[in-house]
């Protein structure tokens, strides 16, 4: 049977592997937010825009203007209910803010409580406590797309998410 010591060095890498994972997915959440932040206002903007001018046309009574910008506004607010981008905007965000919690929460328990002299079984439940939670994230969570991925792995590589207390060790 294995040591404690053995089983400790375990939990801490399979913490170690959660705490990645929940880095890569709360970076790639937060960088799949930002085109629909920028797209909700991209369009929402203009339509809020046409609609006045629209408004304005109409009382001029200047019909083919007013028909036109209606037909304009008419697309644009189509648009926004068709691709939603408020709400993948706050989905990505609040999977990315999940995410983030997560990783906190394991890389807490991977250096402190795992140093502070629990039980290995306690260590164990509270290691799979973090999976489940990794696991049901994964399961209920927006795909990222792969340039978002891509972006927020380049930032990590450059250390953007690496505290300063961590730069210069490796616990």
């Amino acid at each position: 049977m294995a040591e404690d010591s053995e089983i400790l060095a375990a939990i801490r890498a399979e913490a170690s592997r959660i705490e990645e994972d929940a880095t890569y997915s709360s970076c790639g959440h937060f960088e799949a937010s930002k085109p629909w932040a920028h797209l909700n206002l991209w369009i929402g903007i203009p339509v809020t825009i046409a609609a006045a001018i629209g408004g304005v046309a109409a009382l001029k009574e200047l019909p083919t203007v007013a028909s036109l910008i209606a037909f304009a506004v008419a697309a644009g607010t189509g648009l926004m209910t068709f691709l939603a981008p408020r709400e993948r905007h706050s989905l990505h965000a609040d999977c990315g803010n999940a995410y983030s919690a997560l990783r906190n929460e394991v890389r807490m328990f991977r250096n402190i409580e795992c140093r502070a002299g629990a039980s290995i079984p306690d260590l164990y439940a509270r290691l799979q406590d973090f999976s489940k939670r990794r696991n049901d994230l994964n399961a209920s969570s927006p795909i990222i797309p792969e340039r978002a991925f891509n972006k927020a792995r380049a930032g990590l590589e450059e250390g953007q998410k690496t505290h300063r207390v961590d730069q210069n060790t490796k616990s």
